[in-house]
């Protein structure tokens, strides 16, 4: 056991190194690339490889053929500079070979302070985004798994709103027991049309489009022995820089499980612990912590799962 520890330490060690900046910020959409649950930032954000986890699905859609049984999750992350993050899944099975799932995303910021061109405060402003994701995937051979997430978009600033679409398609490779490769694009035509009309401080202009940055990751995930789980993603994009996501899992009991990973070279360790309910029915209580990547404060991230 000491020696697959080691490894791990040693994975995440070489992952933490190769690090570039600004992957998540910068252009429309970023927190859609951010982890939407615990489990996920725990493992540096490279979860698009695990099965039979509601969460996951939002970063490869071909992972919803593989639910054993409905799961209902709920995440919130504390983060500083009065920004909010939380999300909403649920997911089932569709015998014989396939799966769907729906989840909402909110993302926002609250109390930013207005001010003119004399430099004196107006009012404060609030900022919110919104994703609605609709999943759905087939299992088309033991070995293979494809899917669809279509994800209705809402921004909205002050007395401004937008909407707009996107599209992620999956694919999950299964080559041997227990390794899983994925290949994911992100966002495809994703953008929001703003209309801006409404502003008064906005003279010249009524609509204008943000559009969302495709991306295509790259990753696989194994699990050795049932106790030990090792994943990694490579993310790469023409309009935002590339960047790497890395972590392990390890079972240490039953249903106590000790993670760590890395962002994209921003530590990040968690942990989590399962139990049954009730007759069938079980949960999951999941926690994350990922360290600051440019002095904005570290934040921690809560999931609650329901297997039912």
């Amino acid at each position: 056991m000491k020696k697959l520890l080691s490894i791990g330490i040693l994975f995440i060690a070489l992952c933490t190194t190769l690090h570039a900046r600004d992957e998540a910020g910068g252009m429309a959409g970023a927190y859609l690339r951010m982890p939407y649950d615990a489990r996920s930032a725990a493992l540096g954000n490279s979860g698009a490889m695990i099965v039979n986890d509601v969460n996951m699905p939002n970063n490869n859609p071909a992972l919803v053929p593989f639910f054993e049984r409905k799961q209902f999750s709920s995440s919130f992350q504390f983060l500083s500079l009065d920004r909010s993050f939380q999300s909403l899944a649920f997911g089932s099975n569709l015998p014989p070979r396939a799966g769907m799932s729906v989840s909402w995303i909110h993302a926002g910021v609250d109390n930013i302070s207005g001010r003119n061109y004399s430099n004196d405060v107006t009012y404060d402003y609030n900022w919110s985004q919104d994703a609605l994701a609709i999943t759905f995937g087939l299992q088309l051979t033991d070995w293979l798994s494809v899917g669809v997430s279509g994800k209705i978009l809402s921004d909205r600033l002050v007395n401004s709103s937008s909407s707009g679409f996107s599209a992620d398609l999956g694919l999950l490779l299964i080559p041997l027991k227990d390794l899983y490769i994925g290949v994911v694009l992100k966002d495809l035509s994703g953008k929001v049309t703003w209309d801006i009309s409404a502003e008064p401080f906005v003279e010249y202009q009524s609509r204008r489009n943000d559009k969302y940055p495709n991306l295509l990751q790259i990753g696989a995930s194994y699990l050795l022995s049932e106790r030990y789980l090792f994943t990694a993603a490579y993310r790469f994009s023409t309009e935002i820089e590339p960047s790497w996501h890395a972590g392990t899992e390890v079972r240490l009991a039953k249903a106590f499980y000790l993670r760590a990973g890395a962002d994209n070279g921003i530590p990040v360790f968690g942990f989590g612990t399962a139990f049954t309910i009730w007759n069938n029915m079980s949960t999951r209580l999941d926690y994350a912590f990922k360290s600051a990547s440019v002095r904005e404060g570290g934040s921690h991230l809560f999931t609650w799962l329901f297997f039912f």
